[in-house]
């Protein structure tokens, strides 16, 4: 399990960095307590308990899209949801948001650490209670985006890992790309999106799948469909699977989808029964086509009021 943790670093420019950033983080909390839940472009919704961190830290940009909305994981824990870049954790009882410390989690896994050949010139900073400082470019990142709250305190020197200069923080790790424009050659690494595949992704796929909810209220939704048979033969019978989920991965129930087979010289329409607690649905394609046609399928999923929620395509073909 990693555990988040509030950071103090004696340094008086920080210091003085972190109370700018203070108030103007307290100066914006009535506004942004205003703002209606907003999104990622993957229609993942951002918890409202970390749209101010989010909106502060440079949002996509920085910290990526979400990959999950807020969930707990265990009973006990604190709420958390997972961006590409970071994992936030809500500790409600200080009514704070926590950055989970994903860059300890990855350093203790590397089998070695090799030095990068680093510049010997330019801006640097050390920090009482740890061995390891910042400089050049990357010194610049940490104080741009409030790398005190945001990182924590560094805990490797530059690094060599797997061909790209990188340093670990508590909190992330800072990558060089030198192919980027120069104001973007520091950048996230992409921790958040490597811890959930690693540790969360399954446990977090079974509890979106034990709690369906229905199509009222869901705005978009993705579909995964597949055929029984990519190559359909004379006399064989074709069959089409539809999943439906949230952008978060909760199955949506009570969806019906309709689809629309396209051939060179005809088009036909049907529609399914209601997706189950699960978010899916079988439907036959009987259709008589002429064997050596490719066949275009058209699903589109709609709600109660037959609105269009999402849409996929796939193709299958018939043959002799």
């Amino acid at each position: 399990m990693v555990t988040g943790k509030l950071l103090k670093v004696k340094r008086p420019f920080l210091w003085a960095l972190g109370v700018v950033w203070a108030l103007g983080f307290l100066a914006g909390c009535d506004d942004n307590a205003a703002l209606p839940v907003t999104t990622g472009e993957n229609g993942i919704p951002i918890a409202p308990e970390f749209q101010a961190f989010y909106q502060a830290h440079g949002g996509q940009a920085v910290l990526g899209e979400p990959l999950t909305e807020m969930f707990v994981a265990a009973p006990g824990e604190r709420p958390l949801q997972y961006f590409q870049n970071m994992r936030l954790e809500y500790d409600a009882a200080a009514d704070a948001v926590v950055v989970t410390p994903l860059g300890a989690w990855e350093l203790g896994g590397l089998n070695e650490q090799i030095p990068a050949p680093t510049p010997d010139d330019g801006a640097s900073l050390t920090f009482p209670g740890s061995a390891y400082g910042v400089r050049d470019a990357f010194l610049r990142f940490y104080v741009d985006h409030d790398g005190q709250t945001l990182l924590g305190l560094p805990i490797s020197a530059q690094l060599n890992v797997e061909g790209k200069r990188v340093q670990y923080f508590e909190n992330g790790r800072l990558d060089w790309q030198p192919g980027a424009p120069p104001s973007q050659r520091i950048q996230l690494g992409d921790l958040g999106q490597t811890h959930f595949d690693n540790e969360m992704v399954f446990a977090y796929q079974e509890m979106r799948l034990a709690r369906p909810v229905s199509s009222a209220g869901v705005d978009r939704v993705k579909i995964s469909a597949y055929v029984k048979s990519p190559v359909l033969y004379a006399g064989d019978d074709q069959m089409l699977y539809v999943t439906v989920l949230t952008p978060g991965g909760n199955p949506v129930a009570n969806v019906v989808v309709s689809t629309t087979i396209n051939t060179a010289d005809q088009t036909q329409t049907i529609t399914s029964a209601p997706t189950d607690d699960l978010g899916q649905v079988a439907l036959p394609l009987n259709f008589a086509i002429p064997p050596g046609e490719e066949v275009i399928v058209k699903l589109t999923a709609l709600d109660g009021n037959g609105r269009s929620l999402g849409e996929t395509v796939l193709s299958y073909k018939t043959w002799w």
